[in-house]
């Protein structure tokens, strides 16, 4: 793989990452489309890292209240960690029970760009059921939710839609924030809680894969510049994305995905 290479998918990884477009699902049709060799596990490992080590870095000052505040016995950092933990069962027990059959998925690229289809009607529908929510909301004058009414079925509710999500083409925060909305909660907190619970998903899976991309023979150049890419384009996106959903909706995303997916399903 050459540094331009790395770079330009170390870009795709970021973006799509938390753009509600599907990073597995662009990984899998990027190359395909391009005539280049799928990018080795070791690879796409050290994308993920990078793209968590964004988080951490967006996020460090929520993540050190929360951590100070459950040592400290705070009863909404405690709620908050027992939601985020809730939250990632269901994907860690599908990553387990169902781990090859997921990795088999990722070879076939025609699939992964129907299932880009698939993220725009999850995106529509969660749009739909949020339109529906805020004109009963109105009615009873009342709000939408924060990220601080999350109970432990909604936290439940997300994290199946974030094992779902491990198919690639299905969009892990298109998904998640859609489920969100459909539990009648704003969007930038729909992305807040999500991306706060991708910290977990990530480095499990990142834990998981490490033999990989110990083992790995990556040059020195291209593992460098898809890291740095990455990084640089998961901060934007994630920063990009909370900032734009305060007032604007996941609709261009759900056409992108139809318009995307078709396009992609003729070339590979």
């Amino acid at each position: 793989m050459s540094v331009l290479q790395a770079v330009l998918l170390g870009a795709v990884q970021g973006l799509t990452e938390f753009i509600p477009i599907s990073s597995s699902g662009h990984l899998v049709l990027v190359p395909a489309s391009l005539g280049w060799e799928s990018p080795a596990l070791a690879f796409d490992v050290l994308l993920h890292v990078a793209s968590l080590i964004a988080l951490l870095v967006y996020f460090w000052g929520d993540l050190v209240s929360l951590v100070k505040g459950t040592l400290q016995g705070d009863a909404g950092s405690r709620r908050m960690a027992g939601l985020l933990a809730i939250g990632t069962v269901p994907a860690a027990i599908a990553g387990v029970v169902l781990g090859d059959y997921f990795e088999e998925s990722f070879k076939d690229a025609k699939a992964t760009a129907w299932q880009l289809g698939i993220t725009a009607v999850i995106l529509v529908a969660g749009e739909q059921m949020l339109r529906w929510h805020t004109k009963r909301s109105e009615a009873a004058e009342r709000e939408l939710r924060s990220i601080d009414d999350l109970r432990w079925p909604d936290a439940l509710w997300v994290g199946i839609a974030q094992a779902i999500s491990i198919y690639p083409g299905i969009s892990r925060s298109g998904a998640t924030i859609s489920t969100g909305l459909a539990l009648r909660v704003s969007r930038d907190d729909s992305a807040r809680f999500v991306f706060l619970l991708a910290i977990p998903a990530l480095f499990g899976a990142a834990l998981v894969k490490l033999p990989d991309l110990a083992a790995s023979s990556l040059g020195t150049g291209s593992a460098i510049g898809g890291f740095v890419s990455s990084l640089v384009f998961s901060y934007a996106a994630i920063a990009g994305l909370i900032r734009y959903l305060r007032t604007n909706t996941l609709y261009p995303f759900a056409v992108y995905c139809v318009v995307a997916g078709a396009i992609f399903y003729l070339i590979v």
